[in-house]
């Protein structure tokens, strides 16, 4: 590099940008200026909930099926708790209609690594996000330690009547600080008090506080109120107020909008006296020195044993009365489990191993089944069947009868920090280059007694679970096999799909079919529908309840423009799957090596086809892909795969590293 060398334009035009974004919120004037901007648009100015309830909703609403709303922030992040999300967002939106629900806690309850604080983190980045926009911006006294709503400084007595001409609500009070400045600075003429544009930043200390409550001993408080000097404390009380407190704590920061407790319960009891103010009056008590209005929306987590035992806490009634608990439990669809995971390895350092396609969803349903708790007695309904259920997007009524009977489902079991945990474990040999789902199932199996979470009593359950798991696995095998048995298996799935909802969607709107090849429209195929609903199992008195359904389920995809596969719909899978899948005979014919030396050939060539398709359609490597095609065999064959043996240990019956493949004869 030449010292001195002109800079390139490209390099000039990026530094021009990066200056203009240093600055681009930079604004600054004085109140009279803000207040004309206020009666221009009152909703510049608004307490913190509703902030916080903007900013989420400004990042996107989008409609499930059933019609409930589905938040695009947590959409790529949060699977499988769309209820509860809802519920957190609920909570938003009644407080920022300033109901007597936002004077709450509003705390998240949940088991280790359930998403408590991703939930939180992701809040907190929306609303930062949301203050760099337009819409989004924040004003604030200029110089206040506590970003200052400005409209503070209109005398209460004058409040109603700017309510009442301009639909401007203005609550609370000025802090000592600039109370103390107005007084002696700008000699009472507000209009001169010099007014900005913050961005809230946790980073920065603006806006968003953060205390982690795990010392129940803490010596200085001032980590929450604010911290004085003492070289002030001479002279009138209200002067001394407002020269002596820095307001620097984080309860300070957090003014206009977030407040995190972080294990609030382990916090001593002047923590949670101090959070009963701050809830119940919005007032910051300072010592001797009287208090300060403050607006935070407050966010606090524990996990379920430290909240149980703070409401069996005679003392704590009060507080109890100002928290609102939301369980945020571990996922229960594998579908989802497996979402999760597959975001935690795009951030995990997991390279140059292969994952087998079925190696996560099987972790999931491990990690799945330890999260249910049984049915009730006289259902019938096994674990496994549970899954399924909670799993099926078409039986959400029963799924929601069954919740409310085990309202602290998910509460427990296994975390996806510890399935990710064991599955870099069985990674971590250098010889290991695939990492099959027997390899992966077997490594949370060693590795389910370093999980705290899994208590003394029902670690007898596990070779239960275990056996689950392998059961499941052997089915998902078998119809990978059998995907890859037809040669444009995927394409005859899709056309399958789009004919059936075609044939649905003009018998349920009384219109007609319109043909693609050959440009002209014909009347509904009752007997394609039929065949494919009696692979659904649907009964003729029901056909006609499920082509609506069906219809509308598809048609909302559609206006979404949300992409679908033949697998979105339980139900229509199970049917295209039961028309195209060879049956279990003719696959195990096919995988099994023939006697007669003039047939192997024959028996080469269709077994390379269907494992060439593994590896180039279906994402399996060459090791993996053989041990698929191996492990079916032996499954449809009977053969067991885990033997439990009596010390409440189990040995495996297969091979869980399998060797480079063998390659087979080519075809003459």
């Amino acid at each position: 590099m030449t010292i001195g060398k002109e800079i390139s334009d490209t390099a000039l035009g990026l530094l021009n940008d990066a200056e203009r974004e240093f600055g681009r919120f930079d604004w600054d004037g004085t109140f009279a200026d803000y207040l004309e901007m206020v009666m221009d648009n009152p909703s510049v100015s608004r307490l913190s909930h509703k902030l916080v309830y903007d900013a989420i909703v400004a990042k996107g609403v989008d409609e499930s099926p059933s019609g409930d709303p589905i938040y695009r922030l947590f959409a790529d992040e949060m699977f499988g708790l769309d209820d509860t999300l809802a519920r957190i967002v609920q909570h938003f939106e009644s407080s920022s209609r300033r109901l007597e629900i936002r004077k709450r806690i509003l705390l998240f309850v949940g088991p280790p690594a359930g998403g408590k604080s991703s939930v939180v983190a992701l809040i907190k980045q929306a609303l930062e996000s949301y203050t760099r926009t337009d819409n989004g911006a924040v004003f604030a006294i200029k110089g206040c330690p506590m970003q200052e709503e400005p409209l503070h400084l209109i005398p209460h007595q004058l409040r109603p009547r700017l309510l009442r001409d301009h639909g401007i609500y203005v609550e609370g009070d000025l802090c000592p600080r600039c109370r103390y400045r107005v007084r002696t600075l700008y000699q009472g003429k507000i209009s001169d008090v010099p007014v900005t544009r913050v961005v809230f930043s946790e980073q920065e200390a603006v806006g968003i506080g953060y205390y982690l409550a795990t010392d129940p001993n803490p010596t200085d408080a001032s980590l929450l109120v604010g911290s004085m000097d003492p070289s002030q404390l001479e002279g009138e009380r209200h002067e001394v107020a407002g020269k002596t407190y820095r307001m620097d704590g984080e309860l300070n920061v957090a003014n206009r909008g977030i407040m995190e407790f972080v294990e609030i319960f382990k916090g001593d009891f002047h923590l949670l006296t101090t959070l009963l103010s701050l809830a119940q009056e919005q007032l910051i008590k300072l010592e001797r020195f009287g208090s300060v209005y403050a607006d935070e929306a407050i966010i606090a987590h524990s996990n379920e044993g430290d909240y149980n035992s703070f409401l069996k806490n005679e003392s704590s009634e009060a507080l109890r009365d100002r928290i609102i608990a939301i369980q945020i439990p571990y996922n229960l669809r594998v579908d989802d489990e497996v979402r999760v995971y597959e975001k935690m390895l795009e951030r995990s350092g997991l390279t140059g191993t292969h994952v087998p396609p079925l190696t996560l969803p099987i972790m999931s349903v491990f990690a799945v089944l330890s999260r249910l708790e049984s049915a009730p007695f006289g259902s019938g309904l096994s674990l496994p069947e549970k899954m399924k259920l909670y799993n099926d997007r078409g039986s959400e009524e029963y799924v929601k009868q069954l919740k409310r009977q085990h309202t602290n489902e998910g509460m427990n079991g296994i975390s996806p920090r510890f399935v990710m945990n064991r599955l870099s474990s069985a990674a971590n040999p250098q010889d290991v280059t695939c990492i099959t789902p027997l390899a992966a199932l077997d490594s949370l199996w060693q590795g389910r007694f370093e999980n705290i979470s899994i208590d003394q009593e029902e670690r007898d359950r596990y070779i239960r679970i275990l056996t689950d798991t392998v059961d499941d696995y052997s089915e998902r095998a078998k119809k990978d096999v059998q995907k890859a048995f037809e040669e444009d298996f995927e394409n005859t799935a899709a056309r399958l799909l789009l004919d059936y909802v075609a044939n649905v969607t003009a018998y349920c709107t009384g219109g007609r079919v319109f043909d693609e090849n050959t440009g002209e429209s014909r009347e509904v195929n009752e007997q394609l529908m039929r065949e494919m609903e009696r692979h659904a199992d649907v009964q003729e008195r029901a056909k006609n309840n499920f082509r609506h359904e069906i219809f509308r389920l598809f048609r909302s995809w559609d206006e979404r423009e949300l992409a679908y596969h033949y697998t979105s719909e339980p139900r229509v899978a199970l049917a295209i799957e039961k028309r195209l899948f060879p049956n279990e005979k003719k696959l195990q014919d096919t995988l099994t090596e023939p006697r007669r030396e003039r047939e192997k050939v024959e028996w080469a060539r269709k077994r390379r086809a269907i494992f060439n398709r593994l590896v180039n359609q279906y994402d399996y490597c060459d090791r993996c892909a053989e041990d698929l095609l191996q492990y079916v065999l032996h499954v449809l064959e009977r053969r067991a795969v885990i033997k439990p043996l009596r010390n409440e240990g189990i040995e495996w019956q297969w091979q869980l590293s399998p060797p480079s493949p063998t390659p087979l004869p080519l075809p003459l």
